[in-house]
């Protein structure tokens, strides 16, 4: 229950500096940068949460080590978390903004996955007529997985939409096993 309520206060002074300064979509994308690279990495995290070095130096080494893939919000962020000592809350805190962000922007989230590359024409007309359907405002990302042969699979939200040729056989496989 505490826990949950640092998460919220600390998102909540996340989302109202982005909000205040205009940059909602930047923060987003730079905060997920940041939960990918603190996801992947145990390194990175086992460092953040290491007491035997110094804040102070941890705070130095994170300039020059993630200078080129940290923002300066996401490295202010990073810092007050380590001075307050709530860097195990960094993905939490993180998840919550991007909600806010999200829920703030109006705009439903879309993933698309298809076997090749979408050009611009057929990701263009795949926003439309899905903004069409949906009736919303979407924020369209393409992903590449040639795993699923070909077809396609959407994720609206918490929804997933599975039409590729892949599923379709292994489904098919299943039903005869029966």
């Amino acid at each position: 229950m505490k826990n949950n309520r640092e998460v919220n206060k600390y998102a909540g002074a996340v989302f109202a500096v982005a909000e205040g300064s205009g940059q909602l979509s930047d923060v987003s994308q730079h905060l997920n940068t940041l939960l990918t690279a603190y996801k992947t990495s145990p390194d990175l995290r086992l460092f953040l949460q290491s007491r035997r070095i110094p804040l102070e130096d941890k705070s130095k080494i994170l300039k020059v080590v993630l200078e080129d893939v940290l923002s300066e919000f996401g490295f202010e962020l990073l810092v007050q978390l380590l001075n307050d000592g709530q860097i195990q809350l960094l993905e939490e805190i993180i998840k919550r903004v991007l909600i806010l962000i999200d829920n703030k922007s109006g705009a439903t989230k879309v993933t698309v996955t298809t076997s090749s590359h979408l050009n611009e024409n057929e990701f263009d007309e795949l926003v439309t007529g899905i903004e069409k359907k949906l009736e919303k405002k979407i924020e369209m990302e393409s992903v590449v997985d040639t795993k699923i042969i070909a077809g396609v699979k959407f994720r609206i939200g918490n929804t997933i939409i599975d039409g590729s040729i892949a599923t379709r056989l292994q489904k098919l496989e299943y039903s005869l096993y029966q």
